[in-house]
């Protein structure tokens, strides 16, 4: 052998062999001949034996029968990934979201690829992906998360033998930055949703979503489409609601819990935003809440105190009320697409000026209602739109600010 070509005496089952050029080579399986045989450059020797060290490090500690798992696709270690979630009790909606983000967003040409193969150029094709897609920073963020989850659980179990899954860690860091930073910019410029006034449902449109879910939901449909409607609350906030939540008097609604989507009923979690918060029932609904609580107080059993009692009986209540909200938007064709106008129709409504028929609500108000973080969320989302009839302005400046009207 040339004195360029002089290698590391072998050691016996020392699957890493060093080159004086700088170069190693080792088997993924960790041991000679087991797995795919691997080529990398370090540099210099001294820089390849400190890498070789490491490695061997690395495929000692690999599970037994590792070597079975390099020709596992993607798909297939996403597949072993969540039974074991599943397995060991991870939160059923954590793995839920993993699921959700690597059906919607992985490529298929990236779940095809065998676990040994995944390089940096396979890590760079999902963010890419997304990119193109026009994906928000918010779902870079999340399919990042997802896929640090499945890389998790696939190095410690041998689809990844040779330490560095997707060409490493920080690679991986300057592909994420990457998409993050165009993501931010498309949004940047993309217009903004807005909801309009005109956009939402009037009282009208909302009694005839209410009888639609009255038929799905008997004695119970219309009154829980009134008080979403009259709160601003979400689907799960409602379906939370007991008798000691609102106060009769104040009409102050608590809203300290939500319905846990995936857990069987009575299972609650915080509320979206992890804080609890209070809304305002409109006083034209007072009487739905009134009916509504002595319904729950006449009530035996584990039914007991609850404004909206399970449908048939449903475990999967949140889940089942979702359903009925569908089944009651294609009854009565109603135009929106789902129960989340009722929301936004609140929101509409309390921040419209008296003179266009809404109750003219301090902004700031209203955003503490909806539990909105932020007071530019609450007034650059929902949007209103003067009349164009400027009668009403007329008649309002008849008087000197600050003086009574009938002066």
């Amino acid at each position: 052998m040339s004195e360029g070509r002089t290698s590391t005496r072998r050691r016996d089952n020392d699957p890493v062999r060093v080159y004086a050029d700088g170069r190693i080579a080792w088997y993924t399986g960790g041991a000679p001949g087991v797995g795919k045989r691997k080529i990398k450059r370090c540099g210099n020797r001294e820089a390849a034996e400190l890498e070789a060290t490491e490695l061997r490090d690395h495929l000692r500690l690999l599970p037994s029968g590792a070597h079975s798992k390099l020709d596992q696709t993607i798909d297939d270690l996403m597949r072993a990934a969540r039974d074991h979630w599943e397995a060991v009790g991870r939160p059923p909606g954590t793995i839920r979201q993993y699921r959700s983000n690597y059906n919607t967003h992985i490529p298929e040409s990236v779940g095809a690829k065998l676990c040994h193969d995944a390089d940096i150029s396979t890590w760079t094709a999902i963010f890419d992906n997304l990119n193109r897609a026009r994906a928000s920073e918010q779902v870079v963020r999340s399919v990042a998360r997802t896929m640090g989850a499945l890389i998790q659980y696939g190095s410690s179990r041998g689809y990844f033998p040779d330490g560095q899954p997707f060409g490493g860690l920080d690679p991986r860091k300057a592909v994420v930055s990457g998409a993050k930073e165009t993501a931010a910019h498309q949004s940047k410029a993309r217009p903004k949703p807005v909801v309009h006034l005109l956009d939402c449902p009037t009282p009208a449109d909302i009694d005839k979503f209410a009888a639609a879910f009255e038929e799905e939901y008997p004695g119970y449909g219309a009154r829980l489409v009134w008080l979403a409607f009259g709160t601003g609350l979400r689907i799960n906030e409602v379906l939370a609601l007991r008798v000691d939540s609102i106060d009769l008097d104040t009409l102050v609604v608590a809203v300290d819990w939500q319905l846990d989507r995936y857990g069987n009923w009575p299972a609650l979690v915080k509320p979206k935003g992890k804080d609890a918060r209070t809304t305002q029932l409109w006083t034209c609904y007072r009487d739905v809440a009134v009916s509504l609580i002595e319904d729950a107080r006449s009530r035996e059993g584990i039914e007991y105190g609850w404004l909206f009692p399970r449908h048939r009986s449903e475990t999967k209540w949140a889940e089942q009320a979702g359903k009925l909200s569908g089944a009651a938007i294609r009854r009565c064709e109603w135009q929106w697409s789902g129960f989340h106008w009722l929301r936004h129709g609140f929101a509409s409504w309390s921040l419209a000026p008296a003179s266009d028929g809404g109750f003219g609500m301090n902004p700031t108000r209203v955003q503490k209602w909806l539990g909105h973080k932020k007071l530019s969320t609450t007034t650059d989302f929902y949007v209103h739109t003067p009349r164009s009839n400027d009668a009403h302005i007329r008649e309002a400046t008849r008087h000197l600010p600050g003086t009574p009207t009938g002066r």
